[in-house]
C-alpha cells in the first residue's frame, strides 16, 4: 500500500464529498477518479482552437445552476433541442401527463408552483392542452423538478448546459451535462 500526503485544505476538500460513515479517503479519491474517466473526449472548436471539456453531474448532487443556458437537450428521446429551463419544464410535465399522472400527482412529486386550470397572472403560464398553468421557475428550480419528474417518471433525460460569464456563475464559461437514463420499472 502507498502513502500519500496531502495538504489540510486538499484534506477539507475530500472530507466535503465523503458520506460519514462510509466513505474513506480512498473511496472519495476513486469517485473522483471515475468522475475524470468518465468525461467525454475534449472536442475542438474549429474558430476557437480551446479544448472544451464537459462537466458531469450526479443527479442527486446538482451544482448551482444559477447564469446557465441550455445548448442540447433531449427529453425521452427527443433531442436537437435548445429550450430554456422553463421550456423543459412543461415538456416534462406534459409527458407526466401523457404517462397518467394526475395534477395532484404530479404537484406532490416536484415542489414547482402550478394550479390546475387557467391562472390569469403574467408570471404562469397556461398549458390548454393539459389545463396546468405553471409558474414560471429559476434555473435551479426548474433542474430539480426535472431531475424529480424524469427519476420519478422513468424518462431519459439528457441536458447540456453552460455557465455563462457573470458574477456569481459556479462554473464560468464551463459546459456541464445532466444524464438521466430511462427506466423502464418506473
Amino acid at each position: 500500500m502507498q502513502q500519500i500526503t496531502i495538504s489540510s485544505a486538499t484534506f477539507k476538500r475530500l472530507q466535503s464529498h465523503a458520506e460519514p460513515l462510509v466513505d474513506t479517503e480512498e473511496t472519495v479519491i476513486n469517485r473522483a477518479l471515475d468522475a475524470l474517466e468518465q468525461l467525454p473526449t475534449q472536442p475542438v472548436d474549429v474558430d476557437d482552437p480551446t479544448p472544451v471539456t464537459e462537466l458531469q453531474f450526479d443527479p442527486s448532487r446538482l451544482p448551482d445552476m444559477t447564469h446557465t443556458k441550455i445548448l442540447d437537450a433531449s427529453v425521452a428521446g427527443t433531442g436537437g433541442q435548445k429550450p430554456h429551463w422553463n421550456d423543459l419544464l412543461k415538456m416534462m410535465v406534459r409527458l407526466a401527463v401523457e404517462n397518467g399522472r394526475t395534477f395532484d400527482e404530479i404537484r406532490q412529486l416536484c415542489s414547482i408552483n402550478m394550479v390546475s386550470g387557467q391562472k390569469g397572472n403574467q408570471k404562469y403560464c397556461y398549458l390548454p392542452d393539459i389545463d396546468i398553468s405553471l409558474r414560471n421557475q429559476n434555473a435551479n428550480t426548474a433542474c430539480q423538478a426535472l431531475v424529480t419528474l424524469a427519476q420519478n417518471l422513468g424518462i431519459a433525460l439528457d441536458i447540456v448546459f453552460e455557465w455563462r460569464d457573470k458574477e456569481g456563475a459556479a462554473y464560468s464559461r464551463q459546459r456541464g451535462r445532466l444524464r438521466i437514463p430511462s427506466s423502464a420499472s418506473a
